[in-house]
């Protein structure tokens, strides 16, 4: 019997390919919230909290144990859940959960630059949508931000890979995309106008920072930073760009204009 949990999306599950139904939105919270923490005791004071973070039912407990009882039975066979030390464990194969999935392939392309882009590609096609869509948990909202941070960072280390192998032309229809997205993300830009510029549009790249240096004005009340401003004179003097892409200042981070 083959198992699959997917949390970098919908949180679902799969047994021999078929979807499980996994019960009430808390339900699944409580099933994602052992997830995480897949083959390690997750204390039950631990699961309250994140489950109902604002005001503990009397019933809490009996509701927990509840929505446990109907999981081993949903997924019965395919996984242990049990009662250990003060909480609860889910015993599983890391392989069959996305997430740690996605974290595995992360550490094995940090140490294998050889296959580093095929490793990264992998990594990121495992996400469907935001982690955890469709879970109303505060807890697991503030993990997805965080998955959210790793897996732009992977992004751009492997468009970092790809303008190395001179994919420049096939990237730009991305990065455009993805700059419009991210509008502020410093590396994101010069990224894009390096693969713009070695693509033979160097008037794109142009136009390029010319639109970031406006946004980045207007909304965190600073220019570029060092590393794109070279890279706009190097390619003005329509000289071949020579340095990575630049990564973005700690001014320059997107957080920088929250409230």
């Amino acid at each position: 019997m083959a198992i699959e949990f997917r949390l970098l999306g919908p949180v679902e599950a799969l047994i021999d390919g078929e979807p499980v139904d996994l019960g009430s939105p808390r339900q699944i919270c409580v099933l994602a919230l052992l997830l995480v923490e897949a083959n390690h005791v997750v204390p039950t004071g631990r699961l309250l909290e994140r489950v109902w973070p604002d005001r503990l039912p009397r019933s809490a407990r009996g509701t927990l144990s509840s929505y446990l009882s109907r999981l081993r039975k949903r997924l019965a066979g395919a996984v242990s859940l049990t009662r250990r030390s003060g909480g609860y464990v889910l015993a599983v194969d890391p392989g069959s959960v996305d997430l740690h999935r996605f974290h595995a392939l992360l550490g094995r392309a940090r140490a294998d630059d050889g296959h580093a882009p095929a490793l990264l590609s992998e990594a990121l096609g495992l996400w469907r949508d935001d982690a955890f869509t469709g879970v109303d948990c505060a807890w697991l909202d503030r993990l997805g931000g965080t998955l959210a941070a790793e897996r732009r960072a992977a992004q751009r280390d492997w468009t970092d890979l790809q303008l190395r192998l001179g994919h420049h032309g096939a990237l730009v229809p991305g990065l455009v995309d993805q700059v419009e997205d991210d509008p502020l993300d410093e590396r994101l830009i010069g990224q894009l106008m390096l693969a713009q510029h070695r693509a033979g549009r160097r008037a794109d790249a142009l136009g390029t920072f010319a639109r970031a240096c406006l946004r980045l004005r207007r909304d965190l009340g600073i220019g570029p930073g060092g590393p794109l401003r070279r890279l706009h004179r190097e390619i003005l003097s329509a000289g071949e760009p020579a340095g990575r892409p630049p990564r973005p200042r700690r001014a320059c981070q997107v957080h920088r204009a929250d409230p």
